[in-house]
C-alpha cells in the first residue's frame, strides 16, 4: 500500500520514474501547479459570487423558477466551458483534473483494492465537481473517454444542467430567507445579500469539513486507546445522552 501511495504521489507530479520528486524542475512544477491552483480557486470563488448576485437579481425581478434554473445552468455552462477550454488549450492543469486522473489510473494498476479507491477518487471529484467546482473538473478528468469536441460541449451542457439544479434550490432558497429575515430597507440590495448568502455557505461547508476531520481523528484515537478507557469513554457518552434526552423532555 505504501508503495501505491508513492507511485501515485509521482503520478500526480508527472514524475518519470528515473527522477527525483526533489529535483528542480519537479520542484518548479510542482510551484507552478500550485499558484495556477490558487489562481483557478480565487477566480472560480468570484465566479460562484457573480452567480449569487445573478441569481438574486433574477428572483428580485420577477423571474420564474424555472428561469432562474436556466439562467444560473446557462451561466454555469459558460463558465464551465471558459475553464475547460482555457485549461485545454493552455496545457496548464489548474482544475487538477489531469493529475487526478494520473493518480486514478495508477491506483487501477494495484488489484481489487487499486480499483475500488480508483473509483472512490473520481467519484468523489465528481460529486465535489456538480457541488463546487463545475463540470470542466469531470471533462478534463474524462478528457480521454471525451475524445472529440461534440462530446465535450453535450458533456458541458448536461453537467451544467444538473449543476444547475443545486445552484437553482441554494440561491432561491437564500433569496427566500432573505426575504424572511433581513429588513426591508436592504432588500433592495439584492448583489450583496447573493454574495452574503455564497460567504455562509462556504463557512458552512468548511464547518462541515472540519467536523468531518475532528470526527476521523476521534474515530481513531478510540481505537488506539485501551479496553477499559474506551468503556469509559462509552459510558460518559451515555450519561450526556441520557441528560441531553432529559433537558429535551423538560
Amino acid at each position: 500500500m505504501k508503495r501505491a501511495l508513492i507511485e501515485a504521489f509521482r503520478a500526480f507530479l508527472e514524475v518519470e520514474e528515473d527522477k527525483s520528486i526533489a529535483s528542480t524542475e519537479v520542484i518548479k512544477r510542482a510551484s507552478l501547479l500550485t499558484v495556477s491552483r490558487i489562481i483557478y480557486n480565487y477566480t472560480d470563488w468570484a465566479v460562484a459570487g457573480a452567480l449569487a448576485s445573478f441569481s438574486f437579481w433574477m428572483q428580485a425581478k420577477d423571474v420564474s423558477t424555472t428561469g432562474v434554473y436556466v439562467g444560473t445552468s446557462l451561466y454555469d455552462f459558460f463558465a464551465a466551458a471558459g475553464f475547460f477550454f482555457l485549461s485545454d488549450m493552455t496545457g496548464c492543469d489548474f482544475t487538477l483534473g489531469r493529475s487526478f486522473r494520473r493518480v486514478s489510473d495508477s491506483f487501477r494498476e494495484n488489484g481489487f483494492w487499486g480499483l475500488f479507491f480508483s473509483a472512490i477518487l473520481l467519484f468523489g471529484l465528481a460529486v465535489k465537481a456538480i457541488i463546487w467546482e463545475g463540470p470542466e473538473v469531470i471533462c478534463v478528468l474524462f478528457r480521454r473517454e471525451l475524445n472529440n469536441r461534440k462530446r465535450i460541449w453535450s458533456a458541458l451542457f448536461i453537467l451544467s444542467a444538473l449543476q444547475g439544479i443545486f445552484g437553482t434550490w441554494l440561491y432561491t432558497t437564500g433569496y427566500n430567507l432573505c426575504q424572511k429575515y433581513v429588513p426591508a430597507e436592504l432588500q433592495s440590495h439584492y448583489i450583496l445579500l447573493g454574495i452574503a448568502t455564497f460567504i455562509i455557505f462556504v463557512i458552512i461547508v468548511a464547518i462541515l469539513r472540519k467536523v468531518v476531520q475532528w470526527s476521523i481523528r476521534a474515530v481513531k484515537f478510540f481505537f488506539r486507546i485501551s479496553r477499559k478507557e474506551k468503556l469509559l469513554i462509552a459510558a460518559l457518552l451515555v450519561v450526556m445522552a441520557f441528560d441531553g434526552l432529559l433537558v429535551w423532555l423538560k
